[in-house]
């Protein structure tokens, strides 16, 4: 069956349209005059849904194919009776009849073509659809249609005679092709597609919504190991970030049997053991063996008081023959006991310029610099300038970054962010003050690129440096 829309401004125009593309045994399905709000914008139009069997569009085709277009527009012009008729006999003309001399089952006769007067009726009824709805726009009633007489030689076609058309279609060759025939909707005004498209998505969407659901119910069902059910509670009570806990779940649950997986010490010593490796630490630069014969220069970034200026202080009081280095946004400070005491040279700056002169002048004396280097309003760009100027003038130089454990996490990582691409590690000042270990391993694992280099726990010169360890993160965490 080949189904179509057909769409006109008129009923007319569409009834032609069927008889012209689908034949005169076409069936009319459905009607539909369009509405609605668009009817205030748009014309009135006529849709017409018709159907044609795929023997009887078969047979079309083949007449169609022997004609011209000229010649099927004029001989489509006819009455429906007539164009059934012209193409019934032009397929037996060329159609050899083979006489059927067996019945099939003798007497039983069940392969027999039954006709009978209801079935002609209604096949007569399905021939002159087209003709009875082409009658009624012309004003006449099926009565007048059926008296009206019909002469096929007495037809006005131009200058074309019905006799010549008939001659066309009778002595033409039929020639052996096939047509295949598909069911389908023509999408002329749209409407089917965007039909399929909404059915195929609501189809997906409940797809995924059962997917979902499905999952749900295998979450609930299985029932997590204990010893994963504590790990996960403990980490999120600590403040481990998310992704963290996941990654260390996932990992247990990969490394770990069911039964190491229902044991809660095997599962927190794989944590710690996992947790370890993931906090980054590394030795200062000017605590290598190197240091000892070449001079050092190390740069401490900061942009708000953390305790920087008094960890500069402590590690100048631990090396010998150093000098301190202050821009002009530092605190000024006299020097004081401490400084005195330890002999700590300390060199107050006004600009950038200067901090590279006064590095240069300890450097060629053989004098390690610590500079206490405190942003404060400048741009990042000055920043840059400044430590590229630096590496350029001096073989040695390490920048760290100067974090403080009773800021918050989000501030941390702010200034990690920002000076990620110019540090090569970073400190941690009053370590002994902090209240949320879990906040500097979240920091460790989200910036492996700044590893730890050493700690500040107190006030005490120099008593209160620590080297810097993944251990002491875990022991502050887990209350060790």
């Amino acid at each position: 069956m080949y189904v179509r829309k057909f769409e006109a401004e008129s009923l007319e125009e569409a009834l032609k349209a069927i008889k012209k593309e689908l034949g005169p045994d076409a069936i009319i399905l459905k009607t539909v005059t369009n509405k609605g709000l668009k009817g205030a914008f748009k014309k009135k139009r006529i849709e017409i849904t018709a159907a044609i069997s795929e023997k009887s569009y078969t047979k079309k085709a083949k007449v169609d194919h022997v004609l011209t277009p000229d010649q099927q527009d004029k001989f489509y012009s006819n009455k429906a009776s007539y164009i059934s008729n012209m193409i019934d006999n032009h397929n037996k003309a060329d159609s050899p009849r083979t006489e059927v001399t067996n019945t099939g089952y003798g007497k039983a006769g069940l392969n027999k073509q039954v006709v009978s007067k209801k079935t002609k009726e209604i096949s007569e009824t399905i021939k002159s659809s087209l003709d009875d709805f082409l009658g009624g726009l012309n004003g006449r009633t099926q009565e007048e249609e059926k008296t009206s007489s019909y002469r096929e030689s007495e037809i006005d076609m131009d200058d074309m005679r019905v006799e010549d058309i008939n001659d066309a279609i009778l002595e033409a060759p039929i020639r052996e092709e096939r047509y295949e025939v598909r069911e389908t909707v023509s999408t002329t005004s749209g409407y089917g597609q965007e039909a399929l498209d909404e059915a195929y998505n609501k189809i997906d969407e409940l797809e995924k919504k059962l997917y979902e659901l499905t999952r749900n119910i295998e979450r609930i069902e299985k029932t997590e190991p204990i010893g994963i059910f504590q790990l996960r509670n403990t980490l999120s009570s600590l403040d481990i970030a998310e992704r963290s806990i996941q990654r260390i779940i996932k990992k247990a649950s990969f490394d770990l049997s069911r039964e190491d997986l229902e044991d809660t010490d095997t599962v927190f010593e794989f944590a710690l053991r996992d947790m370890v490796s993931n906090i980054s630490v590394g030795m200062p630069l000017f605590s290598s063996t190197d240091a000892t014969t070449q001079p050092v220069v190390t740069v401490l970034l900061s942009e708000t008081s953390n305790g920087q200026s008094s960890m500069i202080q402590k590690i100048a009081a631990l090396r010998d023959n150093s000098v301190v280095v202050r821009n002009n946004t530092a605190e000024e400070q006299p020097t004081n006991f401490a400084d005195k005491v330890f002999q700590i040279d300390v060199v107050q700056t006004g600009s950038i310029s200067e901090i590279v002169s006064q590095c240069r002048k300890a450097v060629e004396a053989g004098k390690s610099v610590f500079i206490d280097y405190k942003v404060c309003g400048k741009e990042s760009d000055e920043t840059k300038k400044f430590v590229d100027g630096l590496r350029r003038s001096f073989d040695k130089v390490e920048v760290l970054v100067c974090l403080s454990s009773i800021h918050s996490e989000l501030y941390n990582k702010k200034v990690a962010n920002r000076y990620k691409s110019l540090a090569d590690g970073s400190v941690v000042t009053n370590l002994d003050l902090c209240l949320n270990y879990g906040a500097l391993y979240n920091i460790s694992e989200e910036f492996p690129e700044l590893p730890f280099k050493f700690y500040g726990t107190g006030e005490v010169i120099p008593d209160d440096l620590e080297a810097a360890t993944a251990e002491r993160i875990l022991a502050g965490i887990f209350q060790f």
